[in-house]
């Protein structure tokens, strides 16, 4: 039992469960609005997208190094299959093909540099990011478009309506809440129960001992690049039906947000070492904040500044526990030869 609890106040996940249940405690007692019907699918809802680019960055970080490229490829393979809606006739699932096939494209360039040449993949991805803000600006204007009518069915699917008998606020769960499940689970089971994923795990931990193992480093951490556009194409896709319009300016910037919540959720920048349930409760918690602020009336710039604040304390406590992994095996080492 005493194992069973140092292990457990030895994750991240643990803190920021308790950090979760308290906020809600100080929210609720201070708005008496948290746990309203409604505020809670909304919350939901507002985590969705932030939920599924955690994937693109726990894998980049896990692996290799920072992946902030995902949210301006969502925009412009988004951007582009909007534009292709509006002017062919082109079927849903032509358009999604299509959108994924960009970002997996995207992911390729990104995977190439990075393991061909051995480029930084944080400069590599901020290249890449560039070069899809440019196209979705420059080349295609940029201009907010509504929602092509072959993809109106999903914009429109709703698997929840609430109305609070509190507050009389109405709310609903859009579908693609659904697709973040199914991709968490599909994320569980290659990262679990894969030799993939048991991979992934150790060439971010040591890639030289990874490849004594007889793991294929290169390509792995191509394939998880290439994987990571597939997903930001998914998360673009998700959000503009979900906005029902597309915009390329609200996709910039937006791995900000989601880099803390992984950070917070237990995700070494070292590499290695991270959850998906981490992500979950990284992304979860930053939501109650943002929700929480908006409630109370604090500017979104103010908002940015507790954002910045969060990014320091999950890096710090991240770093310390790191430190204190590495000098608990010595001491174990030293006990098993008394």
């Amino acid at each position: 039992m005493n194992t069973k609890l140092k292990r457990l106040l030895g994750k991240n996940e643990f803190y920021v469960a308790l950090i979760i249940v308290l906020l809600a405690g100080v929210i609720q007692a201070a708005s008496g609005l948290f746990f309203a019907v409604n505020n809670l699918v909304d919350l939901f809802r507002a985590i969705t997208v932030n939920a599924i680019y955690a994937l693109c960055a726990l894998f980049a970080f896990v692996s290799t190094g920072a992946d902030v490229s995902f949210p301006m490829i969502a925009g412009m393979s988004t951007y582009i299959i909007f534009k292709l809606g509006e002017t062919t006739s082109l079927p849903a699932i032509a358009l999604v093909l299509i959108a994924l096939l960009i970002g997996a494209v995207c992911g390729c360039i990104n995977g190439f540099f990075i393991v061909r040449f051995h480029f930084n993949a944080l400069i590599v991805t901020l290249s890449t990011s560039s070069i899809c803000y440019g196209i979705a600006f420059g080349a295609l204007k940029g201009v907010r478009i509504n929602v092509p009518d072959a993809l109106s069915g999903f914009a429109n699917w709703n698997i929840l309506k609430v109305t609070s008998a509190q507050t009389g606020l109405g709310a609903s769960l859009h579908g693609a809440f659904i697709v973040m499940i199914v991709l968490y689970l599909a994320a569980y089971l290659v990262l679990d129960h894969t030799m993939v994923g048991r991979a992934i795990y150790a060439i971010g931990g040591d890639e030289v001992s990874a490849r004594r193992a007889g793991f294929k480093v290169d390509q792995i951490r191509f394939g998880v690049f290439v994987v990571n556009g597939i997903i930001a194409a998914i998360g673009g896709i998700c959000y503009a039906c979900m906005c029902r319009n597309c915009s390329p300016m609200e996709y910039y910037g937006g791995e900000m947000i989601v880099i803390a919540a992984i950070v917070l959720g237990g995700v070494r920048l070292t590499g290695g070492h991270g959850s998906l349930l981490g992500c979950l409760l990284g992304t979860f918690l930053l939501g109650m904040v943002s929700n929480s602020l908006t409630m109370v009336g604090v500017s979104v710039y103010y908002q940015n500044v507790f954002l910045g604040i969060i990014i320091i304390l999950g890096a710090s406590i991240a770093a310390i526990q790191a430190t204190r992994s590495m000098t608990a095996v010595p001491e174990t080492e030293k006990e098993e030869k008394k």
